[in-house]
């Protein structure tokens, strides 16, 4: 399919959250660029026939229908919130892709630690964890106009991260060939370093590859993150973006705001194609 006729198909797809919430900072992606990454995918084979898919966060289903709309195997989109979820599946349904599509509900989460410079617990997304046939949501984004890491040090950031399936998914570790995901931003206090353990919980489930979307002002710091501390060497990005924020809550002031944005890959294994290996019983290898 190309690049043009999967952005039209999609912009018939609701892809507004019918109530966005702040603390999950969502924010709908747009039809363009959810066709612009799948098709990056598919131009470096890790999406199509042969190939699974994880939509982490996936909120109203823009990036994972996309991927079932090029025929992968198997598309498992994971989020938080029933409302989300709930036009997600009504948007598969619309494009006829229930066959290939499954869902999962469960939240990341992050390590709470005590901040002793100020005195108080960080305190991580919810730890419970969610398993049902049908299930996903919060994608989540934070107000996209403010710049730079958040309120908290990198040190900091990193030490919350959680590097194995503790981390609320409850899924096994390299369970499908691709993830995609689109996650908060971490630019509100109560949510600092989100953006990077969705980063990390992506490479966790993945055996081929991650494409991520993050602000571009984070580029420098994601990189040496994910090359020099997590050991994947080939991370790059491969498309700098236009995200499009329109006005959602309140303390927005302008009609729309476009945020740049880098599309990051990582690849996960270099060792020749992989054969996709869940099934419609166990949700992706579970």
């Amino acid at each position: 399919m190309r690049l043009k006729h999967l952005e039209a198909s999609l912009s018939s797809l609701q892809r507004e959250f019918p109530s966005p919430k702040i603390q999950l900072e969502q924010y709908p992606t747009s039809p363009h660029l959810a066709a612009c990454v799948v098709q990056m995918a598919m131009d470096h084979d890790d999406l199509g026939p042969g190939r699974t898919c994880l939509d982490l966060g996936c909120g109203t289903g823009m990036l994972m229908i996309a991927a079932a709309m090029v025929d992968t195997d198997l598309v498992l989109g994971v989020d938080c919130d029933d409302e989300a979820m709930v036009v997600a599946m009504e948007n598969v349904l619309r494009v006829e892709q229930k066959e290939s599509v499954d869902f999962l509900k469960a939240r990341v989460r992050t390590r709470q630690i005590e901040d002793s410079s100020a005195g108080s617990s960080l305190k991580p997304s919810s730890s419970k964890h969610f398993k049902g046939k049908r299930g996903g949501g919060g994608r989540g984004r934070a107000d996209r106009s403010t710049g730079g890491r958040g309120s908290q040090p990198a040190q900091l950031t990193k030490a919350i991260l959680i590097h194995d399936s503790e981390d609320g998914i409850p899924l096994k570790d390299n369970c499908v060939d691709t993830v995609l995901t689109n996650p908060p931003f971490g630019t509100k206090s109560d949510n600092a370093g989100i953006d990077l353990q969705f980063l990390r919980t992506a490479t966790r489930l993945a055996r081929r590859s991650v494409y991520s979307f993050h602000k571009r002002s984070t580029r420098t710091f994601l990189l040496k993150t994910i090359q020099k501390d997590w050991g994947f060497d080939d991370a790059k990005v491969v498309a700098e973006m236009a995200f499009d924020v329109p006005n959602m809550y309140k303390f927005h002031t302008q009609k729309s705001k476009d945020i740049e944005v880098d599309l990051i890959r990582i690849v996960v294994e270099q060792d020749g194609p992989v054969v996709a290996t869940g099934d419609r019983n166990n949700n992706i290898a579970l």
